[in-house]
């Protein structure tokens, strides 16, 4: 009985993604909080400015996306929800597109990484935990288990510090 139980949850969950992602965090794309540095971001333009499709913001200040380490458990769910694809088979994208003079966005280690370049870079754009986002720099996009929005959504964040 235990394993029809079982099986039945992963099936259902296999066609409900967004019950089996329930417990993920909620990413928050951030800009800088200083004034002179932050881009404005559409929702609808967000996978474009990451793919490179779309290089300048609506005022021609180029934009500086910034993505985590391709092992990194965030990038990949932002890879999946955002970009429909996993960070191992941009691969092949980024390596014709180096040809045409565009380079992929720029990699960072750590969510503290990610906060201050997007702190401190002009046009910068970059995504951390929404639990993480402090005063130098500002949520523009939330991506949940199973929708991209463009108003905060509730967060759930833990008070307790590791």
């Amino acid at each position: 009985m235990r394993f029809f139980l079982l099986s039945i949850w992963i099936i259902v969950a296999g066609f409900l993604p967004g019950l089996a992602l329930a417990d993920e965090p909620v990413i928050a794309v951030i800009v800088s909080a200083q004034a002179a540095y932050t881009v404005p971001v559409a929702t609808n333009d967000l996978a474009s400015v990451y793919w490179r499709k779309k290089l300048y913001d609506n005022h021609g200040k180029p934009l500086h996306p910034a993505n985590l380490s391709s092992d990194h458990p965030l990038r990949l769910r932002f890879s999946q929800q955002v970009l429909h694809s996993s960070p191992r088979s941009q691969v092949g994208y980024w390596n014709e597109q180096y040809f045409h003079g565009i380079q992929p966005p720029y990699t960072v280690e750590s969510q503290e990484a990610m906060i201050r370049y997007v702190a401190y870079t002009e046009s910068a754009i970059g995504y951390i935990d929404a639990c993480k986002v402090d005063e130098r720099v500002k949520p523009v996009i939330w991506v949940t288990a199973n929708k991209i929005l463009g108003e905060a959504p509730a967060l759930r964040c833990s008070t307790a510090t590791p």
